[in-house]
């Protein structure tokens, strides 16, 4: 009975020295089964961050792209190879996307509202896919597959050389070699009079006020916007008004005053960036201001 009661105790020694220290061999068994998962992870979040990278990358080719065609809206050529003269958009957008994504001339495409030429009021829309690889299958499952395809958009304003408006001034020219006296038995002469020669005297646009303001009655009304930007009078008038309500909509046209709906309730008390652009002969002028709902 005695020696049952030892051998007892004995154990019972034992397994609380189990519990209290856990063997090499358990720890080496747990790290073999979690470091698979945490690598995973890891490998989950880099591939994570190379897909934001590549987006952000897409996004700047197609702002790229789109501030060389404001320049020049003529120099684009549709799925052609990169050219700096003929298709400099396309080189453009290309030449900013490299990195961890693919794009070819044929993903950069290139639209004009209404026409593609240096005119007051004609904009440019680039639009560029981007083409990427998931390395991770888990990521798979999230992306539809382990090829990733996306598009960015940018617009953006022709911009138009200033225009120089000139007026004539008449200034006859002189003879310094001509006889000032007259000779009184002299014949009519049916000789023309002197010609004049017009000295064209340049007069160039400045820069213009830009400047706007806003009301709105009640929180479910539309915004109702002005523009209180000079000169609206004279060769150098403000002819065009381009107005980007902070939430994807715009309004142009000869539109010095506007109004836009935000939404309500749901933009009630919201703050938009709103943006005003005019143009007039000396060039486009823009101001951004932000603009809070009623709540």
């Amino acid at each position: 009975m005695a020696s049952a009661q030892r051998v007892g105790s004995m154990t019972a020694r034992v397994r609380r020295g189990i519990g209290r220290h856990p063997t090499r061999g358990q720890a080496f068994v747990e790290l073999a089964l979690v470091l698979p998962v945490l690598l995973v992870l890891v490998l989950a979040g880099v591939d994570l961050g190379r897909l934001f990278f590549a987006q952000i990358a897409v996004t700047n080719a197609a702002r790229e792209g789109a501030m060389v065609a404001a320049e020049d809206p003529t120099s684009y050529s549709g799925g052609n190879p990169c050219d700096a003269t003929t298709n400099a958009v396309t080189c453009a957008a290309v030449n900013e996307s490299q990195g961890f994504v693919a794009v070819t001339p044929a993903d950069v495409t290139m639209t004009c509202t209404p026409a593609c030429a240096k005119a007051y009021g004609n904009k440019v829309t680039v639009t560029v896919t981007g083409h990427f690889t998931v390395l991770t299958p888990i990521i798979w499952v999230f992306t539809g597959g382990q090829n990733v395809t996306f598009q960015r958009q940018a617009t953006a304003d022709v911009i138009v050389t200033p225009v120089i408006v000139s007026a004539p001034t008449a200034a006859p020219t002189e003879d310094p070699d001509a006889d000032p006296t007259e000779d009184p038995d002299a014949e009519p002469s049916d000789d023309p009079s002197p010609t004049e020669s017009p000295e064209v005297t340049p007069i160039v646009c400045g820069t213009p006020s830009v400047d706007f303001t806003y009301s709105q009655a009640r929180k479910q009304d539309p915004v109702a916007f002005t523009s209180t930007s000079t000169p609206t009078s004279g060769e150098c008038a403000i002819n065009f008004w381009r107005w980007e309500f902070g939430d994807g909509s715009s309004d142009a046209g000869a539109l010095s005053t506007t109004s836009h709906n935000y939404g309500f309730p749901q933009n009630a008390g919201a703050t938009f960036s709103v943006t005003l652009t005019v143009t007039t002969p000396g060039g486009t002028f823009a101001v951004t201001k932000s603009v809070t709902t009623k709540s």
